[in-house]
């Protein structure tokens, strides 16, 4: 719509302009909120996708962690196991004397040649490993055993000496051996040593 030149503009074509105006902005008006749609429908996908790997994350570090202990506990057992005798023993004779043969698995008791007290009660001894040892122990009822000499008999490693060696002590509380100390030859050390102390019986 145009003018007169040096006319002031009518009231119709003010509103006109007005009206135009407004049609203008509504129409800008409606882009931005459809611009603004889309932006909070990309956001809510966003935050979606970001909650799903977030609970992947998690998911993944618990099974990593049930994996880990899983391996964790295949190596302590595996150890536990390259630890434990096997079924035959491999008994180590005192030097000069003839070699033993290893005890029955089913004879439980002490050898005929060994004298023990009159009237000792029959200990009973529990535990695989208490029990493996009182074996080892029986085939030479008159020798006095250590710690390593057990472990060596046993085709055991160094490692097993001190767990041996509580065992030992054990069986030696429930009177089925007897321990003794001398001294060793260097310096104010002590070496202890074992020996069958009384009839026994697995259960």
């Amino acid at each position: 719509m145009s003018q007169l030149e040096g006319h002031l503009p009518s009231a119709d074509w003010v509103a006109q302009d007005l009206e135009q105006m407004l049609r203008e902005c509504d129409a800008l008006i409606e882009s931005h909120e459809e611009q603004l749609r889309r932006l909070r429908a990309s956001i809510a996908d966003l935050e979606a996708e970001l909650g799903h790997a977030r609970r992947n994350r998690d998911e993944a570090g618990r099974v990593l962690e049930t994996l880990r202990a899983a391996v964790r506990e295949g190596r302590q057992l595996r150890v536990s196991r390259s630890q434990s005798p096997g079924p035959r023993l491999r008994v180590v004779p005192d030097s000069g004397s003839p070699p033993t043969a290893p005890a029955d698995p089913e004879t439980t008791g002490t050898p005929e040649d060994v004298q023990l007290p009159p009237g000792n009660p029959v200990v009973r001894v529990a535990g695989t490993r208490s029990v493996i040892i009182m074996k080892l122990i029986s085939t030479d009822g008159m020798r006095e055993w250590s710690a390593r000499a057990v472990t060596d008999a046993l085709g055991e490693s160094t490692e097993a000496v001190r767990r041996n060696r509580c065992v030992l002590d054990n069986l030696c509380k429930r009177g089925a051996l007897a321990k003794s100390e001398r001294r060793s030859g260097e310096g104010n050390g002590k070496s202890v040593f074992y020996r069958l102390a009384a009839s026994w019986q697995a259960p």
